[in-house]
């Protein structure tokens, strides 16, 4: 994977060529890795000030819902900076896997054109967010007893997340053209 990982980062800007399915998936999860470790760390503060709050609930025999709204409001303060934060890894990891994108898909000898039938989703679904987290915000602000109306209100934006997955996974997942296409000639050690 470190050499993926290399060759996925000396090659963020080259459109041309092609890269075998191995290579674009351990590139993948390279990008996963280091999504989930940035996310990670942006949120342990907010994970620790949340815990901090419910303790502290606990320690002066808050009642239940006492408990509950301060946690909610804890975490409604931090939703703005977590959003805009989440919004540019999110950016920063889809510019880093477009590149990628492409050659995967030159070699299956298909254009490049075709990342947008995964991109557009995922886009549109970034560009919602700030809206379903004002939107979120907002329904937890009712209370604790607001998780139904939540779960009724953000299905769409999870459908066109879900979308763009299954297109990405079903054009990436295409059987390599075997020898060289219009893209060029077959990447070394392809297994397919």
């Amino acid at each position: 994977m470190i050499q993926a990982a290399k060759y996925g980062l000396r090659n963020l800007f080259n459109l041309s060529g092609r890269d075998n399915r191995q290579q674009f998936w351990l590139f993948v999860i390279f990008l996963l890795i280091m999504r989930w470790v940035l996310a990670t760390v942006v949120t342990a503060p907010l994970m620790a000030s949340t815990v901090g709050t419910a303790m502290h609930n606990v320690g002066v025999n808050a009642d239940s819902d006492t408990a509950a709204t301060a946690v909610q409001a804890n975490i409604t303060s931090a939703l703005p900076q977590l959003m805009i934060i989440g919004f540019a890894i999110s950016l920063i990891t889809v510019a880093m896997l477009f590149a990628a994108l492409v050659r995967r898909l030159h070699d299956s000898n298909l254009s490049g054109w075709f990342v947008l039938l995964p991109g557009v989703p995922y886009l549109l679904n970034l560009v919602a967010t700030p809206s379903q987290v004002a939107h979120t915000m907002a329904i937890m602000q009712r209370g604790p007893n607001a998780k139904m109306i939540l779960h009724e209100t953000n299905w769409w934006v999870a459908a066109l997340a879900w979308l763009a997955l299954v297109l990405l996974v079903g054009l990436t997942l295409r059987q390599s053209t075997r020898g060289a296409n219009r893209y060029g000639p077959q990447p070394k050690d392809s297994r397919g």
